[in-house]
């Protein structure tokens, strides 16, 4: 009887264990994120908008680095298409704090412009 009660504890503590060590892990991931989100601070600086083209150059004012390749583009609510978007300087992988990339964008004239970012931050445009 004890050793059947040894052998559960042990199986028990195991698999709790395994457990806590997976929550732990996704706790560590979500606050790492949320981290990042707060620390994020992107501004559209300037955009300038002809026909077919417009140029937007955001600055990272935060203490964050960015994929800028992940962020999402809404012009007038509708989301830009990949293939439609390209960056300058084209070498520039990730947008470090005190830093600024233009974003090409070969789409309709905006009126609003939303960029999401890769943490979930929305940053705003209007004329």
């Amino acid at each position: 009887m004890i050793i059947a009660l040894l052998i559960c504890g042990a199986y028990l503590y195991v698999t709790i264990d395994n457990h806590y060590e997976s929550i732990n892990d996704a706790y560590n991931v979500y606050y790492s994120h949320l981290h990042d989100k707060l620390n994020e601070k992107l501004v559209i600086t300037d955009v300038r908008i002809s026909t077919s083209q417009t140029n937007i150059t955001i600055y990272n004012n935060g203490s964050v680095v960015v994929e800028p390749e992940k962020f999402s583009i809404l012009f007038d609510g509708s989301v830009v298409p990949e293939e439609n978007i390209s960056y300058y300087p084209q070498l520039k992988k990730y947008l470090v704090p005190l830093d600024n990339i233009t974003i090409i964008v070969n789409w309709t004239q905006p009126n609003r412009i939303c960029i999401v970012s890769d943490n979930g931050n929305m940053y705003f445009y209007s004329q």
